[in-house]
């Protein structure tokens, strides 16, 4: 069976996204914060 968790503390490359005000912020911009939540979601159309 694998490990669902096993990139967590790993590195992600690199990308940038609009945030919830239009603001784009890349991943980058947060390394360094104590934490950090990313959600992801996909649409169905």
């Amino acid at each position: 069976m694998n490990d669902k968790f096993h990139m967590v503390g790993t590195k992600i490359p690199e990308f940038s996204l609009p945030n919830s005000r239009g603001k784009t912020v890349s991943i980058r911009d947060l390394e360094g914060k104590k934490r950090v939540v990313i959600i992801l979601l996909r649409g169905i159309r």
